[in-house]
């Protein structure tokens, strides 16, 4: 069963043009026994765009992406991975996409140890909007856990 406020921040990040509140959803997959990891960001477009200087030329308006280069700076300053032991998780800038009011953007990692015990933080734009949201969904050894930051909160363990 889906949680209602879960429920509500898929809607909000669903493509309405005016959203109510500042979030950001992390997905973060555990693929193989291994440890390789895909983590894929959704935010919405004129959020970011404001946190996130746009190439030279691009439109005001907020219709334009960030480089590649700028999103993969503000994105591994404000989101990290460690595993069990507290070493960072090295992430591989993976893709970004927009699609409507949405930018995807997917990095992988490596955690050998898998992701039970690791430790996240999720602080994508909580230093631009005071009332930021933000939700990770990890998906590891057949189960799935969701934890929720704000600005100002620290890393959280995953179970």
């Amino acid at each position: 069963m889906t949680a209602p406020w879960l429920a509500l921040v898929a809607f909000a990040l669903s493509g309405a043009r005016a959203h109510p509140m500042h979030t950001a959803v992390t997905e973060l997959v555990q693929e193989d026994a291994g440890g390789r990891t895909s983590i894929q960001v959704r935010v919405y477009a004129d959020d970011f765009q404001a946190a996130v200087s746009t190439p030279a030329g691009a439109s005001p308006a907020g219709f334009s992406m960030p480089a590649d280069s700028a999103m993969a700076r503000y994105i591994r300053g404000t989101f990290a991975l460690a595993d069990r032991a507290g070493r960072p998780v090295r992430l591989v800038w993976a893709g970004a996409e927009r699609t409507g009011d949405v930018i995807l953007i997917r990095l992988r990692g490596e955690l050998p140890a898998g992701l039970a015990g690791a430790r996240v933080t999720s602080l994508v734009l909580c230093d631009r909007f005071e009332d930021q949201v933000n939700v990770v969904r990890a998906v590891y050894a057949g189960r799935a856990t969701t934890v929720l930051f704000t600005r100002g909160e620290t890393s959280k363990v995953l179970p």
